[in-house]
């Protein structure tokens, strides 16, 4: 498994933004009413970051321990946080196309509300993707070549 590049997640960010944005930005053209964004996504993404860097945090101290951590433990780790890297862009991504379709009329109450959970939507996202990539770099196995 080769480790995760930060220009593919910004490619991801960047390709899901741009389908997000086009997509919500016609339906709002065309009078469509947004879909309601409520608390439950990006708390449970929160959750989900924490959980991530708890397993990151517990990673590191048994391979700086005594005792030989599991190998195959490791290993699923290693992938748990290659896909929390790759899910933070494309959630972070939704949310973000989404915010940068309610921009323009921020200043009405009902914008207002959906930008402020967008806002912290993104930032979970991005906290998802540093704890993902934390994962996965303290499961890599030092002087291991490509395979």
């Amino acid at each position: 498994m080769r480790p995760t590049r930060l220009s593919t997640l910004a490619a991801l960010l960047a390709v899901v933004t741009a389908v997000v944005w086009g997509v919500l930005r016609i339906a709002d053209r065309r009078g469509a009413r947004l879909p309601d964004l409520d608390w439950l996504a990006p708390v449970g993404v929160l959750v989900l970051a924490v959980a991530v860097l708890v397993c990151w945090v517990a990673v590191r101290s048994r391979l700086h321990g005594d005792r030989m951590p599991d190998p195959l433990g490791v290993a699923r780790m290693a992938v748990l946080g290659k896909a929390s890297a790759h899910v933070g862009p494309i959630v972070g991504g939704f949310y973000l196309g989404y915010l940068l379709v309610l921009l323009p009329g921020v200043e009405t109450t009902s914008r207002r509300d959906r930008a402020v959970i967008a806002v912290v939507a993104l930032a979970a996202a991005v906290l998802l993707t540093v704890a993902g990539l934390l994962l996965e770099r303290a499961c890599r196995i030092r002087g291991g070549g490509e395979g």
